[in-house]
Parts: structure tokens; sequence; C-alpha cells
């Protein structure tokens, strides 16, 4: 039996719905900055690259949150099997019974569940249960499930005691994404600072276009206006980019 290709989860795909209002928020943000720097209907056009790296960053961040979701559920995948084969289950009984035990919590529609179901039926064929979590692992671009198929395979080459040897993996892995539970829950409110502190330009344009706009006009409908705007606007989105990579940096090296 010939086995379907899985899902890349380091890449992320917009349903019709996402992609819609993808599009729509990156239409509404590239608007307000034309409406901010030049008020002016000639710069319409930058509404498309504007609203191009707007649907290029939603969907790395929503990949990136699958991709954690995916890590977070897995402590949950690896608890159960434990719990199971400390009961005395073989490795293909424990892992069916933690796609059970994982349906039950996250329901059907999970990505991580929706994988284990797909082991399972795997397994049925008789794939050997490490080359298919090594090759999840692969797909998904987390180190813990990449690591725990790395485990499974040298267990079954060495031939070492199963039990013993998942138990101290899913030790350190435990300890691991807890730890990193922890940094991110720290660095939540820097990436959220970071958020704002990038909006307070764009604030602070509004706040004096609304309350003293006449301060503003020189800086409207003239050359000079349009290049120093156009250049507030090119460091702001510098600034924002490079505050965003090392937020995304920072989180990545957990």
């Amino acid at each position: 039996m010939q086995r379907r290709k899985g899902t890349d989860y380091r890449t992320y795909r917009f349903s019709a719905k996402e992609l819609t209002r993808a599009i729509a928020e990156g239409t509404a943000a590239g608007a307000v900055i034309i409406w901010l720097c030049y008020r002016s209907m000639r710069f319409l056009p930058l509404l498309v690259p504007v609203t191009a790296v707007y649907l290029l960053l939603k969907r790395q961040s929503l990949a990136a949150a699958r991709r954690m979701q995916m890590n977070l559920h897995f402590k949950e995948f690896l608890s159960s099997l434990h719990t199971g084969m400390a009961a005395g289950y073989s490795l293909e009984n424990g892992v069916r019974a933690a796609e059970r035990d994982l349906e039950k919590i996250y329901g059907g529609d999970d990505p991580l569940v929706l994988e284990l179901k797909e082991i399972v039926r795997q397994m049925s064929f008789q794939r050997p249960a490490e080359v298919l979590f090594r090759d999840l692992g692969n797909r998904s671009g987390v180190e813990d499930i990449q690591s725990f198929g790395e485990v499974l395979m040298i267990a079954k080459r060495t031939g070492g005691d199963m039990g013993e040897i998942l138990e101290s993996a899913w030790r350190n892995l435990c300890e691991k994404i807890d730890t990193r539970e922890e940094i991110e829950t720290v660095l939540a409110s820097r990436r959220y600072e970071q958020q704002v502190m990038s909006m307070m330009p764009a604030g602070v344009l509004l706040y004096l276009q609304v309350s003293f706009g006449d301060f503003l006009d020189p800086l409207y409908g003239n050359t000079a206006g349009v290049l120093v705007m156009t250049a507030c606007l090119l460091v702001w989105t510098a600034s924002w980019l490079w505050g965003r990579h090392m937020v995304q940096n920072a989180i990545s090296q957990l």
C-alpha cells in the first residue's frame, strides 16, 4: 500500500476564507498607510505590495502558530504514550491508545490527531512506527518530534529496552517543552511591547492629523513632502521588520 503524501507543516496554505480575510486586512492596512503618509489616490498602487507583504507575513505567522500548537499537543501525546507503555503496552498499542486520548482532548480535527490517525493506519499495514514518526518529524519542522523519531530509530537499531528508552526520552522532552513554555510566556510580553512600539509612530501621526491637521499640510501635495514621508515610511518599515525578526529569532532559539 502506497502512503499518501503528508502535510508539510513548515509552510501554510490559506483556506478560501482565511485568504479572503487576509487580503481584506492587508488592503485595509495599505489604505491606512497611504492615507497617513500621502493623502493621495495616486499612491493606491501601493496597496498591491503592502497586501502581498502582509499575506507573506501572515502565512509565516500561521505556520509558526500551528507548529507551536503541535509541539504542545505532542507533549500530551508523550505523556499518554508513557502511561500506556508503563502499563505494559507495546509501542504500537501505546500509540493507538495515545491517539484515542488526544482525540478526546483536542477533537478529531486537530493536526496532530490527524497525523496520529494516519500513523495508526499505516502501522496496520506493517509500516514501522519509528519510520512514520521520523517522517512526521521531518515534515512538522518541530524539533521535539524529530528528536522522538530519532530516539525510536536508535532504540530499534540497538535493540535496547524500549520502555526504558522511551521513559527517558519522555522525561527529557517534557522538561524541554516545559522550559520552552516558560520562556515563551516571558517573550509574549516582549512581543506585545514590540508591536505596541511599532504602532506608536502611526498613532502619533494619526493624532496629529486629527488634532492639528494644518500643522502637517506642508507634507502633502508636493514632491518634498512625498520624499520626506517616503523616507519615514521606509525607516519605520525597516525598524518594524528588524524588531519582528529579533523576537522571532529569540523564539526559534528556544
